[in-house]
């Protein structure tokens, strides 16, 4: 949950139905298995990593735990850049690979309940009462993405899955509280902190470190783009921070991600002519046009938010 908390609610917004015949087990798995992982980048964005989280415990054994569902975002972070029907079938291919055929058929039901899971936050993420990071509207936030999530998952899956999450939500809303109370001087506040970091394990000491180092860095990025900084600047923040590697793929992705707006910027300007001067008739025919000639199939599955 942590990883909502101070993105909003941003998650992936998962059709769940569209992608219902891919949570089913190929036949041909359980004879011939293929590879968990594809040889080359499963997309862009996650070229020079390996998927994330550990799923088998003893001889192919379901571990179900935060790091399953690492596994499952890790793939699923390639939305926008991969269909979801290809994005669950390599899914569906690491849990073939490495689960039993009963663990992954488990894991299949976790999985198809975690989309859901995902799909409802999306739809929470249009409530503004939830948007901001104000202490309260956090707490808020937190509160209703705990209720959301307990209609999916049964209380023993939520310890299991989301245990380590809840725990380091509740100790950085601590944080958040005491750093944010006036009535407190820098020395108590430091010293409350401390009692608090003691509770941390070395686990969670790691993410709290990972997670601040996000937060500053994002914050860092901001601020020098606000300012008008080039990619040249951007590139050397990012690298001191976080190494070249990670810095070159951060490159990428913006450069993909200006070519996109540049696109539905330029698509938004001739749809808006087209339908200022169109005879009403022949606007839905003028519109399909333009987005066939800006955009893929599935490129277009994406114009709704724009739109």
């Amino acid at each position: 949950m942590l990883r909502w908390l101070f993105a909003g609610m941003a998650a992936t917004v998962i059709l769940v139905a569209a992608a219902a015949w891919s949570l089913k087990p190929d036949p041909a798995s359980h004879t011939a298995p293929p590879p968990a992982k594809p040889s080359i980048a499963f997309a862009p964005s996650l070229s020079g990593t390996q998927p994330d989280g550990e799923i088998a415990q003893g001889k192919g054994d379901l571990q179900l735990n935060q790091a399953l569902l690492m596994r499952f975002d890790y793939y699923l972070s390639a939305t926008g850049e991969r269909p979801l029907a290809e994005i669950m079938a390599q899914i569906g291919r690491d849990l073939d690979h490495e689960l039993k055929p009963s663990a992954a058929k488990e894991a299949r039901r976790i999985l198809a309940q975690y989309l859901q899971f995902k799909r409802a936050l999306g739809e929470l993420a249009k409530n503004p009462a939830l948007d901001g990071q104000a202490l309260e509207t956090i707490r808020l936030r937190l509160a209703t993405i705990q209720n959301t999530r307990s209609r999916f998952f049964n209380s023993q899956e939520i310890a299991a899955l989301f245990g380590e999450d809840d725990q380091q939500d509740k100790l950085l809303l601590e944080r958040l509280a005491i750093s944010q109370n006036a009535q407190l001087s820098i020395a108590q506040k430091a010293q409350k902190l401390a009692t608090l970091d003691v509770q941390l394990s070395p686990a969670a000491q790691q993410a709290r470190a990972e997670l601040v180092q996000h937060l500053t860095l994002a914050s860092r990025i901001d601020t020098a783009k606000q300012a008008g900084a080039s990619a040249e600047q951007l590139h050397q923040i990012r690298s001191q921070s976080l190494g070249e590697d990670a810095a070159n793929r951060l490159a990428a992705l913006d450069k993909e991600g200006n070519q996109w707006q540049n696109k539905i910027e330029t698509y938004l300007a001739a749809r808006n002519l087209a339908l200022n001067t169109q005879p009403p008739a022949e606007q839905n025919t003028a519109v399909q046009k333009l987005r066939d000639q800006y955009f893929s199939v599935q490129e277009q599955k994406r114009l709704g938010a724009f739109e």
